[in-house]
Parts: C-alpha cells; sequence; structure tokens
C-alpha cells in the first residue's frame, strides 16, 4: 500500500511536465516547427529505451544493507531526475523575449513570426471562457487517441521488452541488455519522424506510415516463435510505436492557434496518453507466457485503432478549412484582443494536415 501511495503521489508530480513542455514549445515555434520540435522533446523516452537497460542492471548490482537493490533504482535515477528538473526551473524561459540565450535581434525576429502565424497568444493568460469550447472539440480527442494508441507499443518496450526476450530463454542480465536492441530502433523512429510530414506532404500520411511498422511487428510477434524473428518483431514495433509518439502530439500541437488551446490540448493528449499506458500495464500477463498472443494482439488493435482515429482527424481538418474558404467570417467589428482570443476560430487560421 505505502507503494501504491507514494507512486500515486509522484504521478501527480509529473502530470505537467509533459503538457507543460508541449504547450512551451507551441510558445516558442511557428507552427510548422513543431512537431520537429515535440519529436526531439519525446525522444527522451527513445533514449531511456536504450540506456535504462543497461544502467537498471548496473544499479541492482549495489549491494547495501540499508537499500533493497531496486530501491536503489529508484533513489539515484529519482534524485537525477528532481535535479536536472530543479536546474532548468531556473534556466528555462517562458517565452521568447524573456529567454537570455537570444539577443534582441532574435526575440524581434521570433515574435513577428509567432504573430504571423497566428499564435501571439502566448504572451497573453489562458481564456477562461474559451476552455469548455476547446473540451468539447472532437478533433483534440481524435488527434489525442494517436498517442494513446502509441503508447502501447512504446510502453511494450519500455516496460516488457526486457520480460518479453527473458522469456525466449536468455537470462535476466542479457534480457536487459538486448532491450537496447529496440531502444536504438525506437531512437531512430522518433527522430526520424521529425521529417515525415515534409517527406510524405502532411501529417496524416505520416501517421499511415508508422502506424504500418506496427501492424507489421505486432503481426509478426502473433505468427512466429522463432527468437530471431520476435526480436526483430519488437524493432518494428519501437521504430513504429516511437515514431508515433513524435508525430501524433506534434500533429495535435501543430494545430493551436493560442494559449488556451495549447493547454487543453496538451492536457487532454498526456491524459489519454497515459490511459493507453496504463492499459498496457496489463495485456502481458504472466499467464500468457511465452507467446504473449493477448499483449501482441492488443499492440495490433492500437496499430489499426491509429488508423482509424487518424483518418477522422484528416477528414475533420479537410472540412474545417473549406468552410473558412467558402465561409469568410467578417472579423473587423471585433477589438485585437478579441481577435487574439479566437485562436483556431480566426479566419486567417488555417489547420495543418
Amino acid at each position: 500500500m505505502d507503494f501504491i501511495i507514494c507512486r500515486l503521489f509522484l504521478g501527480a508530480a509529473e502530470s505537467g511536465a509533459s503538457p507543460g513542455a508541449t504547450m512551451l514549445i507551441t510558445l516558442w515555434y511557428p507552427r510548422n516547427m513543431v512537431t520537429s520540435r515535440i519529436s526531439i522533446f519525446f525522444s527522451s523516452f527513445a533514449i531511456g529505451a536504450v540506456i535504462g537497460g543497461p544502467i537498471a542492471s548496473g544499479i541492482i548490482k549495489i549491494t547495501n544493507p540499508r537499500f533493497k537493490s531496486w530501491e536503489w533504482i529508484f533513489f539515484i535515477e529519482g534524485l537525477t531526475t528532481a535535479s536536472y528538473g530543479l536546474v532548468m526551473f531556473f534556466l528555462l524561459s517562458d517565452y521568447p523575449e524573456k529567454s537570455w540565450m537570444l539577443n534582441s535581434k532574435e526575440k524581434a525576429l521570433l515574435k513577428r513570426r509567432m504573430e504571423q502565424d497566428q499564435a501571439e497568444g502566448g504572451h497573453r493568460a489562458v481564456n477562461k471562457k474559451r476552455i469548455w469550447r476547446h473540451v468539447r472539440d472532437p478533433l483534440i480527442y481524435a488527434q489525442a487517441l494517436i498517442l494513446y494508441c502509441a503508447n502501447y507499443g512504446l510502453n511494450t518496450i519500455l516496460t516488457f521488452s526486457a520480460i518479453i526476450v527473458n522469456s525466449l530463454g536468455y537470462s535476466a542480465s542479457a534480457s536487459q541488455a538486448m532491450q537496447a536492441a529496440p531502444g536504438i530502433c525506437g531512437f531512430i523512429g522518433i527522430l526520424l519522424s521529425r521529417h515525415y510530414p515534409k517527406w510524405f506532404g502532411c501529417h496524416y500520411a505520416g501517421c499511415m506510415f508508422v502506424s504500418a511498422w506496427i501492424i507489421a511487428g505486432s503481426t509478426i510477434l502473433l505468427a512466429t516463435v522463432n527468437n530471431g524473428a520476435r526480436i526483430f518483431a519488437l524493432c518494428l514495433l519501437s521504430f513504429g510505436s516511437f515514431g508515433a509518439v513524435g508525430i501524433g502530439p506534434g500533429w495535435l500541437m501543430s494545430n493551436v492557434g493560442g494559449p488556451t488551446r495549447a493547454a487543453i490540448s496538451g492536457a487532454i493528449n498526456i491524459m489519454l496518453g497515459g490511459l493507453g499506458a496504463l492499459c498496457t500495464s496489463y495485456i502481458y500477463r504472466n499467464q500468457d507466457a511465452p507467446r504473449y498472443m493477448f499483449g501482441h494482439g492488443m499492440n495490433l488493435f492500437a496499430g489499426l485503432l491509429m488508423i482509424v482515429v487518424s483518418t477522422i482527424s484528416y477528414v475533420i481538418i479537410l472540412s474545417r478549412n473549406k468552410i473558412k474558404e467558402t465561409n469568410i467570417i467578417n472579423a473587423s467589428h471585433l477589438s485585437h484582443s478579441e481577435i487574439l482570443d479566437l485562436e483556431n476560430d480566426h479566419p486567417d487560421f488555417r489547420y495543418i494536415v
């Protein structure tokens, strides 16, 4: 029970980190650069998958009567994370004009680019009157479900890949070390995802691409008992899932026209993404070893669901852009402040596909 209570407090403390970071990115970068930056931000998950296993293998070898071996992992890694967060609190600015890293010319340039991008609202407080409007927007939920789907494969790699490899007959220490292979593929996948909108012409096509990798990896895991093929399939699953973690939230956060939309989108995105991570905790059951058909089947389901929700998002965006082109809204009677508060409803705002 004590462990569960501590985990609840840890989750509460962590809950604002990712939504805050993704919102911060929208305040610093124009919309056509948001996906690239969010992919780089979430690449830390893949780096953790690469180095986390080997580091944990080393830490559990610490012998000290005061703490159990697994407790040392929480102590050392938690202290490192908390220390880094404290440093960033003092170094990181809310938006470019406050940054000590930029000179006056660079600040002016960024301000102009953000204003042209209908994102000057980054200098404004969240509009409480518009929160409910954004909370009811189906597009936010459809795009946030991309992360929900991606987190099945991502947490399979982060949490269960060592267990899956161990079930193939490898030792616990070897399984932890071999976890690095899917992690490296995930790191490559999430870094490449920043280029998918440019390479494929739109975010939607990029989502279809990563879905194909998730489906392929899950299908191989379901179909074969060959050790080499299954490790290869974990690499495919990792490449697609981590790629989706980059392009999915990037697509969502590229379509915010102000701080209120950014705050709500980031929060719902992480909320549904966390739900996917929670579901993954229960799909790889001990009684299913060594094939884990249920767990692999759920990853296949997540890949197929990603295609559905991405298509729904694409259709909604095309429809809204068409309405904006055919039914032009006259905002000349509104004040400058009221125009900024329109955010995504601004007549000049266009959704990114």
